[in-house]
């Protein structure tokens, strides 16, 4: 069976230091290392299910500015499939600074913030002429994805929500998602435990949720049972992407199975793996 996913949202220009701790105010460091990068949610998320194997599809904000050409011919090299939702833009993407900590793997970023879109109405028609397999939301351009997961629910397609974190628009997004896999820091207005949000997805009419909360165990619920996935313990050096590698692995993973449970214990050991190296390419080198 072929896997064609398509992936909607957010694609950043990251730039990534390696550091042995935070600084501290006033002060310099030299990197170990560093790296100039195609990232966000959706384009790290695309490009990981390319790189497994899937034909991947990108929906996306790019734009024309000094940047293009250098996403554009990333993307490429990994086999992605862009389709820009602004082409005449000439506003720069999201560019997030990163400071990732050797001694923990700890990562702080620093970011702009990016255009949202529509979805134009002949891009729609692509879903069906492709036959995507699975459709993965990110929810930072929300208009986009509310749009896309619409559509792709009344075509019985599953929607894969990342939920990163809560943001405005999100319930209107909800209806249509079939697999919301959160972080922990994913928290809906007055709910403040993990366990609520599960629940909180489920009254949603979500039946598949799960929350990833770093190196401690991934809690799912599938419609009324919960469940736990234990996470392999390695030594981390880098955590950036990390979650977005987990979707794009889940989303290959479930095609191939069917089976939400097996899909996200083998996307866990992939994301696992990509935070044993540096930035958010390295691991593929090793896989």
């Amino acid at each position: 069976m072929n896997s064609i996913g398509l992936f909607v949202g957010q694609t950043t220009i990251d730039i990534q230091y390696l550091v042995e701790n935070f600084l501290k105010s006033n002060t310099k460091t030299k990197a170990k290392q560093y790296g100039i990068s195609t990232g966000g949610p959706a384009a790290n998320a695309a490009i990981t299910f390319s790189y497994l194997g899937g034909e991947s599809h990108l929906w996306s904000v790019i734009g024309n500015h000094f940047f293009t050409d250098f996403i554009c011919e990333e993307l490429e090299h990994y086999n992605v499939k862009v389709s820009d939702l602004l082409p005449d833009s000439k506003n720069y993407p999201v560019i997030a600074s990163i400071i990732s900590t050797e001694s923990s793997g700890d990562r702080s970023i620093v970011y702009t913030i990016s255009d949202d879109a529509p979805i134009p109405p002949e891009f729609l028609r692509e879903i069906n002429t492709y036959r995507f397999n699975i459709v993965l939301v990110d929810g930072l351009n929300m208009k986009a994805s509310i749009t896309v997961a619409k559509y792709a629910k009344n075509n019985n397609i599953p929607v894969v929500l990342d939920g990163g974190s809560w943001k405005d628009g999100m319930e209107s997004l909800l209806p249509y998602v079939t697999f919301a896999i959160c972080a922990e820091d994913f928290y809906p207005p007055d709910i403040h435990y993990n366990k609520s949000v599960l629940d909180y997805l489920s009254l949603k009419n979500i039946e598949y949720s799960a929350i990833t909360r770093g190196g401690n165990s991934i809690i799912y619920k599938t419609n009324k049972n919960y469940g736990e996935i234990i996470v392999d313990s390695l030594n981390v050096i880098d955590t950036l992407g990390a979650g977005d590698i987990f979707h794009g692995a889940f989303c290959y993973y479930y095609i191939k199975s069917n089976n939400f449970v097996s899909a996200l214990t083998n996307a866990s050991r992939t994301a696992s793996m990509s935070c044993q190296f540096f930035g958010t390419r390295s691991w593929m080198n090793k896989l």
